[in-house]
């Protein structure tokens, strides 16, 4: 092996790093060592990531975060969202404003909005920024939520669709789960994206799955809440669990499962109390899927809560 081929081996890592900041990160896929090797983390110091199903976290100080989200929690899936976001009792526009933009220059590769973070302060709906900057890009927008205000760039889901992966992998080799996600709550107030606090709702989660196609044949879930008290982020897994098995009829607020060749549909019974002091962020499913060839396989989803 000559000298020189050598030198090329050692520098395709530095190499491939300097293409994907270039083009910006959405719609690709990469790697946490790519990410955390960016110009982006270089600055701010990133970590190993704190995974959570689609979702990489890098928590780079006391009051700001990003987060890469991901078609699934497949490895290679590609980066559907590049979000910043900023706790609501640390917002500092100068050092927001800054991240926001580094962060727009890690998905995109440059900077579409350059103006004032000040009016996303006060966003309690979704307020877009820039509309389809590029072809990749849906929009790059903000939201206040109730412990932290978030900045995104997202993908545009049509592009995503035409440049999919040929779909002949997906019949190949052992069952798994290719990409899942919430698509819609159902409660009294409506049907939304999220679940509202304080409101019973029937929530979908929607299950694709590659490989070798098989029954489900038992479906077991557990539940994970996270939320703000006293200034003190807390993660806690629920107790007990929810079981569902084909032929049993379900009661009022039991799971339901209904699989169609390779997407399972699983609609579940969720709600969250409001509790004083306490802001509740999330609330995450974790689905244990078991299928008749044997395979056991695990879906990690979690849900906004507004």
């Amino acid at each position: 092996m000559t000298r020189r081929f050598m030198s090329l081996l050692r520098a395709l890592p530095v190499l491939l790093v300097a293409q994907v900041q270039a083009a910006g990160i959405l719609g690709t896929s990469v790697t946490p060592a790519q990410i955390q090797a960016s110009t982006f983390c270089q600055q701010y110091s990133c970590g190993e990531p704190f995974v959570r199903g689609r979702d990489w976290q890098y928590p780079f100080s006391r009051y700001q975060g990003l987060t890469i989200t991901r078609e699934s929690g497949e490895a290679g899936s590609r980066v559907v969202s590049v979000s910043l976001w900023v706790r609501n009792d640390g917002l500092n526009a100068a050092a927001d404003r800054a991240a926001f933009q580094q962060a727009q220059r890690l998905a995109l590769g440059y900077v579409p909005y350059t103006g004032a973070v000040e009016p996303c302060y006060a966003a309690m709906t979704t307020r877009t920024l820039v509309n389809r900057p590029d072809e990749r890009t849906l929009g790059v927008s903000c939201e206040l939520w109730d412990s932290s205000t978030d900045f995104y760039v997202t993908a545009d889901p049509a592009y995503l669709a035409r440049t999919a992966p040929a779909p002949a992998a997906l019949s190949s080799g052992p069952t798994k789960l290719h990409r899942w996600s919430f698509t819609t709550c159902a409660s009294q107030s409506g049907t939304n994206t999220y679940l509202l606090m304080g409101e019973a709702a029937r929530c979908t989660l929607r299950i694709e799955t590659k490989g070798e196609q098989s029954p489900v044949v038992k479906a077991e879930l557990q539940y994970e809440i996270e939320y703000v008290q006293n200034g003190q982020y807390v993660k806690k897994l629920l107790p007990g669990k929810e079981l569902w098995l084909p032929g049993r009829a379900p009661g009022a607020l039991d799971p339901r499962l209904t699989q169609q060749g390779r997407v399972i549909t699983l609609n579940v019974s969720l709600a969250v109390k409001k509790t004083p002091g306490r802001t509740v962020t999330s609330l995450n499913t974790i689905a244990k899927l078991t299928f008749a060839n044997g395979a056991v396989k695990t879906a990690y989803e979690p849900l906004l809560v507004r």
